[in-house]
């Protein structure tokens, strides 16, 4: 059916390690992004309405839209090596969902 894997090399490896690096670098990019984002657009204006936090406080929201930007930019690239690193991956063993 399918033919038994072939023995890892160190270029292998390498290359494990290079997806796997990528991987969990993307991870925390996301999570700081949706953070940001859910901070700036939702917890922000929701505290300025009911009072917890002053009217000034709206200024805050342009410079944490801009930095979520800035991490979304970032992991757009980690996503895009991280997809070129699985490609490498790929040669080792060719079923992906498996």
């Amino acid at each position: 059916m399918f033919d038994d894997p072939k023995a890892l090399n160190s270029t292998d490896w390498q290359n494990i390690h290079m997806f796997l690096q990528w991987f969990w670098i993307y991870l925390p990019i996301v999570l700081t992004f949706g953070v940001t984002l859910l901070t700036a657009h939702a917890l922000i204006p929701s505290l300025i309405m009911t009072g917890h936090l002053p009217e000034s406080a709206h200024k805050v929201r342009v410079p944490m839209t801009g930095f979520a930007a800035l991490v979304f930019a970032a992991g757009v690239v980690i996503l895009i090596l991280a997809i070129n690193a699985q490609l490498d991956v790929q040669n080792i063993w060719p079923r992906v969902f498996v």
